[in-house]
């Protein structure tokens, strides 16, 4: 049995609907309350899909927006997890980093709302702590909606793609020390920890040539802008490619950590992304 939940926010002007859609191994959807698969979007998740399922005409007056999460676990920090959740290799191979998305929809009355997208491995915690303690990390498994057709545009909102962090990270300072009976030297020691957490990923940094200055989790050319003039029946699809990866600094604990004064490493916690949009 397929299950479908309707949801409707008051905003300025009139209430705003949007139906989540359920899908199945990124094969197909169904339209709970509209009747209908959307063969667009049925293609948009993986081409040739609408051969699998028969299909009905598109449900009129709406646009379907979703996200598709391509991202994988870095080989090293897979490694790490696997021994930490000790995981088989074939349950290391199919963790997928957990993404999140935020969304603004612009309606052509001029009012908007915000949509959260989540998806990837929900369970990708450290086990050193406890998972409950994040409740933002499993507060929803919503990867694609449905919303009334008057849309004058789709935008990630600045700032609102996020990856979860699952390891504690170890903060490395260089920290002078006092030998007994010796002379003070200086070395390397763990003085904080940073917790497992969602991470904004940040787009490069460029000078005003646009010649990359620092290099972050996304380039300029990666993060799409806004979509503008979105036609009814039509399919949003954001798709997000790339490694979640953190520094392992230590190399005598063989954890995840980093230098304080490493920009480099710190800017480019959390991997290295490319954001697509397709509108169908």
């Amino acid at each position: 049995m397929v299950s479908c939940c309707l949801t409707s926010s008051h905003k300025p002007g009139g209430w705003r609907r949007t139906w989540s859609l359920v899908a199945f191994g990124g094969l197909g959807v169904l339209l709970c309350g509209c009747t209908a698969f959307n063969p667009a979007f049925v293609n948009l998740l993986e081409p040739g899909g609408s051969t699998s399922f028969a299909t009905l005409p598109n449900a009129p007056g709406h646009v379907v927006i979703a996200i598709v999460n391509n991202t994988e676990v870095d080989e090293q920090l897979a490694t790490y997890l696997g021994r930490q959740l000790n995981l088989s290799v074939l349950e290391i191979s199919k963790l997928r980093p957990r993404v999140r998305i935020r969304v603004l929809i612009t309606y052509v009355d001029g009012t908007s709302q915000t949509v959260e997208f989540i998806d990837g491995s929900p369970k990708l915690v450290d086990p050193a702590f406890n998972a409950q303690a994040f409740p933002d990390l499993n507060q929803n498994d919503l990867n694609n909606v449905v919303v009334l057709c008057d849309v004058a545009s789709v935008q990630i909102l600045p700032g609102g793609i996020e990856v979860f962090i699952p390891v504690p990270l170890a903060v490395y300072s260089l920290v002078q020390v006092q030998a007994p009976g010796g002379e003070p030297f200086v070395q390397y020691l763990a003085t904080a920890t940073l917790p497992p957490i969602f991470r904004k990923l940040q787009v490069d940094e460029v000078d005003g040539d646009g010649n990359v200055i620092a290099q972050r989790n996304i380039g300029v050319r990666d993060s799409p802008g806004p979509i503008p003039n979105v036609l009814c029946g039509s399919v949003v699809g954001i798709t997000i490619d790339g490694v979640l990866a953190v520094p392992f600094f230590s190399q005598e604990s063989d954890a995840p950590s980093y230098f304080i004064q490493d920009i480099t490493s710190l800017s480019r916690i959390g991997g290295r992304y490319e954001v697509t949009v397709r509108v169908r």
